[in-house]
């Protein structure tokens, strides 16, 4: 049986809105040398850090208005679980991003827990940021991602939580994989963040999603982590080489 999507879902996502000025001490860099020069990091060094205005930008560049997400013809269905490490201004802690706010009440009774769902000091008011726990979530999130440093040694570390029952049942089980092209938009936007930030970042392909849930009191399938991701001052691998990406498209 074919499954006709709810209209208020499944819809082209609006024009991308005109981004904000770039804050104080954001590089201004091609595109085209953004793009080559990505690469995946290997280890964080555990001392770098960015400033709250580079993180706020990056935050909003993964919202639906931003280019890169109107190819997908359905609203936001991923939202941010966020271990902030060491962003200026701004206390270490579990956050939660929204990515469409009108999410905000289902992540609500869906998290469960002592939680303060707090907009922190500073942050601009039209971004949905929440600080839920103010802690050194270092050890948690190298727990959550298999035990791997890289998880604690960034900037920040996150889940990526997917809207997921309540969509499969909505538009039939097909939509899986959807959720992973939303996932995986979101991660290589913050590549490029973190590429134009002068630092770098990488996706985590180990980690326990159970765990995940604990942490954050989801007792059921209404939402589901279903990708990780760090971001933060690299540390080169000696063994690995790296060279220009493209030479013969030089010039």
């Amino acid at each position: 049986r074919k499954t006709v999507p709810d209209s208020s879902f499944w819809h082209p996502t609006p024009g991308s809105a005109a981004p904000p000025p770039l804050p104080a001490g954001r590089r201004k860099v091609a595109a085209r040398t953004i793009i080559r020069q990505r690469r995946s990091a290997v280890a964080m060094d555990g001392r770098t850090t960015i400033n709250a205005d580079q993180f706020y930008l990056m935050l909003r560049h993964t919202l639906p208005a931003a280019a890169i997400f109107d190819p997908l013809p359905w609203s936001a269905t991923v939202a941010l679980a966020l271990f902030v490490h060491r962003v200026e201004s701004l206390e270490p802690g579990l956050y939660l991003f929204l990515r469409d706010p009108e999410q905000e009440g289902s992540l609500r009774k869906a998290i469960t827990g002592d939680f303060l769902f707090q907009h922190p000091e500073g942050c601009p008011d039209d971004l949905h940021l929440f600080l839920l726990q103010a802690t050194d979530c270092r050890d948690a999130a190298k727990k959550v991602s298999c035990h791997q440093d890289i998880a604690a040694d960034g900037v920040f570390s996150l889940g990526m939580l997917a809207h997921f029952e309540p969509g499969l049942q909505r538009t039939g089980p097909w939509f899986y994989k959807r959720l992973f092209w939303e996932t995986g938009l979101i991660g290589q936007i913050l590549y490029l963040e973190a590429e134009a930030a002068g630092i770098r970042s990488t996706g985590i392909g180990c980690f326990f999603d159970d765990a995940m849930h604990q942490i954050l009191g989801l007792k059921d399938l209404t939402w589901q982590s279903l990708y990780h991701f760090t971001v933060g001052g690299p540390v080169d691998d000696p063994r690995l080489q790296t060279r220009p990406a493209y030479e013969h498209l030089s010039g």
